[in-house]
């Protein structure tokens, strides 16, 4: 199932002229190089700035706009301003062998920026881009944890305790002064110290 889906993925995204990357549990399997859980779905991070280029790649179907705390879909307008974090791009569950979700990432130049950052927590495309041997860009796992952070559903904390130790110094210090200073007593904290 695993290469079903990624590939699938890979060839929804073929004809795609921006940058993307594969998110969210999926993104830390690829880092972690095995499947560690099932996932109902595949998150797939592009560049808000880039939605022009969504719009004229995916027209059939076109993707619909998804609440992704209800699950409540509507009609996606091309042109329609969509908010990072809040708004979710989705495309037909029988797509593809899993449902795929475009979320949205604000970016400033060649920076990826934090949406619930106010602009100041951002980080280089380039650094938050990693590839698998055959060239499928997946998102840096310390990002896809920050993300995860935030949550205390028992699949995040699983993610972190798979990974956790498979991150180098750096990406644990990273984490640990993006998380630190928002929840002091986050149970991740001494995992990452």
């Amino acid at each position: 199932m695993h290469l079903e889906v990624l590939n699938a993925v890979r060839a929804l995204f073929a004809d795609y002229p921006g940058r993307y990357w594969i998110a969210g549990g999926w993104a830390l399997d690829l880092f972690a190089d095995r499947v560690r859980r099932p996932h109902t779905d595949v998150d797939v991070l592009v560049l808000a700035r880039d939605l022009d280029l969504v719009a004229a790649t995916f027209t059939d179907p076109p993707p619909t706009v998804e609440n992704p705390n209800t699950g409540d879909q509507r009609p996606w307008e091309p042109g329609e301003t969509l908010t990072p974090g809040p708004d979710v791009l989705a495309f037909p569950d029988d797509l593809l062998p899993a449902p795929v979700r475009i979320i949205l990432a604000a970016s400033d130049g060649d920076d990826w920026v934090y949406h619930r950052g106010r602009g100041t927590l951002r980080k280089p495309l380039d650094e938050i881009t990693l590839m698998t041997a055959d060239g499928l860009p997946y998102l840096a796992p310390e990002l896809v944890l920050l993300f995860k952070s935030r949550s205390d559903r028992p699949k995040d904390t699983e993610d972190f305790n798979d990974v956790a130790a498979d991150l180098d110094p750096a990406r644990r210090a990273w984490l640990h002064a993006r998380i630190a200073p928002r929840y002091p007593d986050h149970p991740w904290l001494p995992a990452l110290t």
